[in-house]
């Protein structure tokens, strides 16, 4: 398991570094913001691979990310994946972070994941790095609807350019249902032969009809090809974890936490 934690770690920072607009190290965290995006998936930090064992330097570097933090005016947020019996979260508690979301972590080898019979209704398209801007526009607002805002508009040209730069190198793939575009997910930057399946979505129209499970599997054929050796991902709910695991993905024992500490109002 701690190979497994460390391989993580280490995709998620290299990821991260590769897509971030701006980036600060604090001690064993590493800051992501981004200075005109209020988004949280967008001004989070993560963990190093390895984090310190004495307690007051874990505490001070806690401090430097705070401080990280609040020269950019974002509240402090952070995403780690850990073991359960880790004592980071217990202290980030105690000096007053509250949990937002704990999430088992899957794992799946993509070239033994099952076959899924696909649906003749529902057609799944890689969107490549050289796409139209106009693909990312409805990528990005599919996201949003299902994720945030069911009304969310459509992106700007500029907000779309934005992400497919710093996209690049992470396969893409959008669902279709009688040609409107009602899914998609995406495979973080590959490191060291492990990828992340994140952003797995579908609108709330048109759940329950595999749309989810479709992108999964065309996902993890590309990551087939890619010769990636492990993916993973989160489930948020039991029916997500439902189709994680009838793609493939079986629960490695680690955890993601999402926490994060509001920001001081003076």
């Amino acid at each position: 398991m701690l190979e497994m934690l460390s391989q993580i770690r280490s995709q998620m920072l290299a990821s991260r570094v590769a897509s971030a607009v701006e980036h600060d190290i604090a001690g064993c965290f590493q800051v992501f913001t981004a200075p005109d995006n209020t988004r949280v998936w967008e001004n989070m930090a993560l963990t190093s691979v390895e984090l310190p064992s004495d307690v007051n330097t874990l505490r001070s570097d806690i401090a430097a990310m705070e401080a990280s933090f609040a020269t950019r005016g974002r509240a402090s947020r952070l995403e780690v994946v850990h073991q359960a019996a880790d004592g980071l979260i217990p202290l980030l508690e105690e000096l007053g972070w509250s949990t937002e979301g704990v999430y088992a972590v899957y794992g799946c080898q993509p070239d033994s994941a099952p076959v899924l019979a696909s649906s003749a209704d529902i057609q799944t398209v890689a969107i490549l790095d050289d796409a139209p801007a106009s693909a990312v526009q409805a990528m990005m607002q599919i996201g949003e609807r299902a994720f945030e805002n069911p009304d969310a508009p459509l992106p700007t040209l500029e907000a779309a350019a934005s992400a497919q730069l710093r996209w690049r190198g992470m396969p893409k793939v959008m669902a279709y249902i009688d040609g409107v575009v009602v899914g998609s997910g995406m495979l973080t930057l590959p490191v060291n032969g492990c990828s992340e399946l994140a952003g797995i979505c579908t609108l709330q129209d048109y759940r329950g009809r595999g749309v989810a499970t479709q992108v999964v599997a065309h996902l993890l054929r590309i990551a087939q090809s890619c010769g990636i050796t492990l993916a993973y991902l989160t489930a948020a709910d039991d029916a997500a974890a439902r189709i994680n695991m009838r793609a493939g993905f079986a629960a490695t024992g680690l955890l993601q936490t999402n926490i994060g500490k509001p920001a001081r109002v003076d």
